[in-house]
């Protein structure tokens, strides 16, 4: 498993398994729309025959329409518990972002002088209502051991165009279609004109709002 910010940044978009950030406690999932979110504890069964230094208890949550939702409970499981949650996480985010981008699609392509319509509540959308990005802004996302570029644009409806012209409505599907696995593209990707992360602009509006 790739934890951002523990590993070489040249070596961003060579996730094997998935990727993720430590967070200490779970966020308001209002911001965090389509995120997955992995609790890691020890086991609660006393009678648990391995030594509980070596084992723990895991619980997914999926972040959806303002609220944690529960994906699955596995317990008891040893350190290979990241090979055994990958191919979970793969699919509900798959299905979550193909869901998502689908809906996206099935509307016209916004204009700047139409209503914003926004199909990325709890996500970039709330980025631009706080005016801490703005529609057309450019972000870019460099894969340097890979000398990959990719570009994408926020729309005014909070959903990121690609620049072959695919839409997702939020950061961690587009970067999971650029760089294949599950990405966590609120991480990957940065505003090109200052060089911040969508996530640190996220943690930006977490502290405006108090939490």
């Amino acid at each position: 498993m790739d934890i951002v910010g523990d590993t070489d940044p040249d070596r961003a978009g060579e996730v094997e398994l998935v990727a993720g950030s430590w967070v200490p406690d779970q966020p308001p999932a209002d911001l965090y729309d389509g995120d997955l979110v992995v609790r890691l504890t020890q086991p609660d069964d006393p009678a648990y025959p391995r030594s509980r230094k070596h084992a723990v208890d895991i619980e997914m949550l999926l972040a959806r329409r303002g609220r944690w939702q529960l994906v699955g409970r596995w317990g008891g499981v040893d350190e290979c518990w990241p090979w055994l949650l990958a191919p979970t996480a793969a699919v509900v985010m798959g299905l979550h972002c193909d869901a998502v981008s689908t809906r996206t699609r099935e509307v016209a392509s916004p204009t700047e002088t139409s209503v914003p319509l926004r199909w990325a509540s709890g996500g970039v959308g709330d980025l631009l209502d706080a005016d801490l990005v703005k529609a057309g802004d450019e972000l870019v996302w460099h894969r340097r051991n890979q000398g990959v570029r990719h570009t994408a644009r926020i729309r005014i409806d909070g959903t990121l165009g690609l620049a072959d012209g695919r839409v997702y409505v939020n950061p961690s599907g587009a970067a999971t279609a650029l760089g294949g696995n599950h990405q966590n593209g609120w991480s990957a990707f940065r505003r090109t004109s200052d060089g911040r992360t969508l996530g640190e602009l996220r943690t930006q509006l977490w502290a405006r709002r108090g939490r």
